[in-house]
């Protein structure tokens, strides 16, 4: 669904840079800003949903009115709102990548909502993975890193419950960090009513 909502500058102060990523739940661009003469970096993941005309056709005709369709939409912004605020609780641990600041914004129309999130600019594990052989000392250390992420997790009584390479990142001095926390699961949830946990192929 075409974003709404995304207007220059994001946050106060940040530009685009770039697009890095997208997938089936949003995209992902390079964002900048400028003080004293110095230049800084950082992610942006934009989300909008629900994600396209038929979604919303479907919760339609299950919950037969528009308010009650825009009350559907509403509760999962809330539920984004929750993830978001745990994101911010695990923000400081080493192997779990930085959550710096959000803003959930509901459309003219009170159905559609985008969500955009500012996080630490780091390499995805796949882009890592594909550019460097990684050697038995590297598979130990991610091991070790994302054990750390899922120790800190337990101690909170948090089950990430996506642990997969899509949502491991690396930074510049070779550390893992462990991402996307519950982000495409709620948004799975916006899909027609159909409920998924996890990505199959990873377990739950």
């Amino acid at each position: 669904m075409e974003e709404k909502n995304i207007t220059e500058p994001y946050f106060g102060d940040w530009f685009i840079e770039e697009k890095i990523g997208s997938g089936a739940f949003g995209t992902v661009y390079k964002i900048k800003r400028e003080d004293f003469g110095k230049i800084y970096y950082s992610a942006l993941k934009v989300i909008n949903f629900p994600q396209n005309e038929s979604d919303i056709k479907q919760v339609k005709s299950e919950l037969g009115d528009d308010q009650s369709v825009r009350d559907y939409y509403s509760n999962f912004a809330k539920d984004f709102s929750k993830e978001i605020e745990l994101m911010s609780e695990l923000k400081g641990n080493s192997n779990i990548v930085s959550f710096e600041d959000h803003k959930i914004v509901q459309n003219e129309d009170g159905i559609n909502w985008t969500i955009m999130i500012r996080m630490k600019l780091l390499t995805p594990f796949v882009d890592y993975q594909s550019k460097n052989e990684l050697s038995i000392d590297d598979i130990v250390k991610i091991g070790i890193d994302i054990c750390s992420a899922l120790e800190i997790c337990e101690n909170r009584n948090i089950i990430h419950r996506d642990i997969k390479p899509d949502n491991i990142f690396v930074t510049k001095e070779g550390n893992f960090k462990l991402g996307d926390f519950g982000i495409a699961r709620e948004l799975e949830k916006t899909m027609g009513g159909l409920f998924k946990k996890g990505t199959y192929i990873y377990g739950t």
